[in-house]
């Protein structure tokens, strides 16, 4: 060993510390070879199967989501106030209702609730668009309602002569019919 260290030079130096570098890099590769191992197994037995679990979770979170979205008459809301919000919404725009309610038993534990809807003030008229939106409105924002009975009248337009095409004024009342459990 004296001999090797005798004739020592820069490039039996630099063999050396290569010797000695390649030892120490083989074993931190080593090392690194045995996480990126345990971290493969466990994304193969526990984080495959957890993805899987949370995508499947998101799916039916959108799925309910967008049918809760659809519901616009939810829980124990009032049917007087869904309307409302309906004859309030853009391009319905209905203005003040009159509501009058009843419920018919069908059979043990079931109820129809209808509504008769009428403007508040019986000489307002609207466009046959708005009254359409409204009733689409109505029942395209809640499957627990449906219309039961709609009638539509021209609004009086005086002086009208038996040729002339009247303006589209409408007066309206419906009913909404909607089947629940009885409390």
């Amino acid at each position: 060993m004296k001999g090797f260290f005798k004739d020592f030079n820069l490039a039996r130096g630099i063999i050396l510390a290569s010797i000695v570098g390649c030892l120490v890099l083989g074993f931190l590769c080593w090392q690194r070879k045995q996480e990126v191992a345990d971290l493969n197994d466990n994304l193969a037995s526990r984080v495959k199967p957890a993805v899987r679990d949370f995508v499947q979770a998101a799916h039916r979170h959108t799925a309910l989501s967008q049918l809760l979205k659809g519901e616009g008459l939810r829980g124990e809301e009032d049917l007087t106030s869904y309307i409302r919000k309906v004859g309030a919404k853009d391009r319905v725009e209905i203005g003040e209702l009159n509501m009058t309610n009843s419920e018919v038993p069908l059979t043990k534990g079931i109820v129809d609730k209808k509504y008769v809807i009428k403007p508040d003030n019986a000489q307002a008229s609207f466009k046959r668009m708005t009254l359409v939106n409204f009733f689409y409105t109505l029942e395209d924002d809640s499957r627990r309602v449906k219309l039961t009975r709609v009638k539509m009248e021209v609004a009086d337009q005086k002086g009208l002569k038996t040729h002339e095409v009247p303006k589209d004024d409408w007066k309206f009342d419906c009913e909404l019919t909607s089947r629940q459990r009885k409390n």
